[in-house]
C-alpha cells in the first residue's frame, strides 16, 4: 500500500514543480511542449543512496471518456528493482482526466478508476468509496502526534536557472533547473524538460541526503503490460485500505 501512496503522491505533486513557473520555464515549454498521447512512456531511476535503487515506469496505454464525460487517459505505473520491470513490486493502472485545455498536464482531481496489483497479488479495482478515500485528505483512524511549533525565520526561496543541456541516462535533453534554497543551501533542485513525455520531469536532486530521481529512458510506443482483473473479482473496499495504510504520507499535521 505504501507503494501505491508513493505513486499517487508523485503523480500529483511532480507537475506542481511548475506551480510558480518562471519566465525561463514558460519560455522553454513554449518552444514545443506537445499534448500527452497514447503510447508515451518514461522510466525513472530512484536512487536513495547505496544499494537503494528502484525504477518507476509510467506509460499512457489508452484513452476514453471518464464517467464525468471528460477526456481521460489510462496511465499505467510500475515500480521495481529492474529497469525492464522484471517481476515488478507493484503495478497501478488509473483513468485520469486531462488538465484544462487538454494539454500535457493531468487534472490532480481527475482519477475516476484505479486498479492495483501489489507483488504477487492479483490485480483488483478500487471501489468508489475506497478511491475517494485514497485520493483525498481524511480523518485518520490513528492518533496524530502533537505538532511541533513552527519557528519564525527566513522562508525558503524558489529560483530558476537558464535553459541548458542536461546529461541523463536517457541521453542529453534541454531542461530548466528550479531550485528551492534556504539561505545559501540548495534543498531541492528540479529539472523540467519539454522533451520528456507525460510529466516533463527530467531530474530531481536532494543534495543534502544524496537522493535523486532521474529519467532513465523514454519513448512513444507503449503497450499495456498489466493484466486486468476478471469482472467477477471483488473490488478493494475502504475497510481494507484503512487497515493496510491508515494515513497517507501527503497528509500534513495542522499546527
Amino acid at each position: 500500500m505504501r507503494g501505491l501512496a508513493l505513486a499517487l503522491l508523485l503523480l500529483v505533486s511532480v507537475p506542481a514543480s511548475a506551480a510558480m513557473p518562471s519566465r525561463e520555464l514558460l519560455d522553454h515549454l513554449a518552444k514545443g511542449l506537445r499534448t500527452t498521447q497514447v503510447g508515451d512512456w518514461v522510466t525513472y531511476k530512484l536512487d536513495g543512496g547505496g544499494a537503494r535503487v528502484h525504477y518507476w515506469r509510467l506509460a499512457v496505454v489508452g484513452e476514453e471518456k471518464d464517467k464525468l464525460g471528460r477526456d481521460a487517459l489510462w496511465l499505467e505505473m510500475e515500480m521495481g528493482t529492474h529497469p525492464a520491470m522484471r517481476a515488478p513490486l507493484s503495478q497501478i493502472r488509473m483513468l485520469i482526466a486531462r488538465g484544462q485545455g487538454g494539454g500535457a498536464a493531468f487534472d490532480p482531481n481527475g482519477v475516476t478508476r484505479l486498479i492495483v496489483a501489489m507483488g504477487f497479488d492479483k490485480p483488483q479495482e478500487y471501489s468508489q468509496e475506497a478511491l475517494d478515500w485514497a485520493l483525498t485528505k481524511h480523518p485518520s483512524s490513528q492518533p496524530k502526534p502533537a505538532a511541533r511549533p513552527r519557528q519564525a525565520g527566513e522562508p525558503p526561496v524558489v529560483r530558476s536557472g537558464k535553459e541548458t543541456r542536461l546529461m541523463t541516462p536517457a541521453g542529453t535533453v534541454t531542461a530548466v533547473p528550479i531550485e528551492v534554497m534556504y539561505r545559501s543551501t540548495v534543498i531541492k533542485r528540479t529539472w523540467m524538460s519539454r522533451e520528456i513525455p507525460i510529466l516533463q520531469l527530467a531530474k530531481v536532486e536532494i543534495p543534502r541526503i544524496a537522493h535523486s530521481l532521474e529519467v532513465f529512458e523514454f519513448g512513444v510506443n507503449a503497450k499495456s503490460r498489466m493484466l486486468l482483473p476478471d469482472p467477477k473479482t471483488p473490488t478493494v473496499k475502504m475497510e481494507y485500505v484503512d487497515k493496510a495504510f491508515p494515513q497517507l504520507p501527503w497528509e500534513e499535521q495542522n499546527p
